[in-house]
């Protein structure tokens, strides 16, 4: 066989082993594509299911490659009723509102860790009371975060977010809607609460300084006991002799105000004050293994 008649075999053989490996890395991209697409879509389940559980964490690659993907497919001739498996397989022809449902709920998981504090400040702000230690610190959180959360809904539902999807959590389980009118709620509920625990908080605190105060103690010595005293129901102190006392006239009069507590290892700690007048002179605080060492240093 001559040169030329061998060189007319090869070439179309080779022409068709071009081809076909063309044929085979569009289908193997196809198939890679349609993993993807829907890859977004069990994404978007796994939000609706997870919901304020970390549920924002499926939602990481962004909304504009789905629609690319989609793009993709067809530049490739791919039929719109070709099948895409996901936990609810569509056709193609459907991928635009998948690739739509993903982009709306992943704007609404934006809001989600304002959501989250307001909902924790929520479920404590609820069986605070008026005056209660710590009320007047979180029905303050609460305004704030209530706010917070109100704002983050606004600016989602402003780019698109969906509104009108249940939020997986514990109960109340609530749209995003829902969630930002709870959240207008939490601002309300909070701020009368605030008021009226600052007002509590300031009986409460005249009540402790009047009962220091009348009895001649004034400037370090008003603070320290209205500190260890704020409800000025009385509290226990070790005089000179670490005699225990919460009589006022006398802790207003004493040089030396001591502490004494337990540790819980069974060690001892004591804190002793010394006044020149009203005035602290002295801050000191020991630690001892036995209790008989440190009622010697409290006397």
């Amino acid at each position: 066989m001559s040169r030329l008649h061998l060189f007319a075999l090869i070439i179309p053989f080779v022409t068709l082993t071009g081809a076909a490996h063309a044929d085979d890395a569009e289908e193997e991209k196809k198939q890679e594509l349609l993993k993807e697409l829907g890859g977004f879509d069990n994404n978007s389940f796994g939000f609706l299911t997870d919901g304020l559980n970390h549920g924002e964490l499926y939602l990481k690659a962004p909304a504009a490659r789905c629609t690319e993907v989609v793009a993709q497919l067809k530049a490739l001739g791919v039929p719109p009723t070709e099948e895409v498996f996901s936990r609810e397989s569509f056709l193609l022809r459907k991928a635009p509102e998948k690739c739509a449902r993903y982009a709306g709920l992943k704007l609404l998981g934006e809001a989600f860790p304002a959501i989250k504090e307001a909902r924790s400040n929520a479920n404590i702000v609820k069986d605070k009371k008026p005056g209660e230690a710590g009320t007047t610190m979180w029905s303050t959180e609460g305004v704030k975060t209530g706010k917070a959360c109100v704002d983050a809904l606004n600016a989602v539902e402003a780019k698109g977010a969906f509104m009108d999807v249940i939020i997986a959590s514990p109960e109340p389980q609530l749209t995003g809607a829902q969630t930002r009118t709870f959240c207008e709620e939490l601002i309300k509920t909070s701020a009368a609460l605030a008021g009226e625990s600052k007002d509590a908080d300031a009986a409460r605190k005249k009540k402790a300084h009047d009962r220091y105060a009348k009895a001649g103690a004034k400037g370090d010595r008003l603070e320290w006991l209205v500190y260890y005293d704020p409800d000025g129901d009385g509290f226990t102190w070790y005089v000179p002799g670490c005699k225990a006392t919460d009589d006022p006239r006398a802790l207003a009069k004493a040089k030396v105000l001591t502490q004494l507590w337990e540790n819980p290892d069974g060690s001892w700690r004591v804190r002793k004050l010394t006044f020149k007048g009203h005035k602290k002179a002295k801050d000191v605080e020991r630690e001892f293994e036995k209790k008989s060492d440190a009622y010697k240093f409290c006397k």
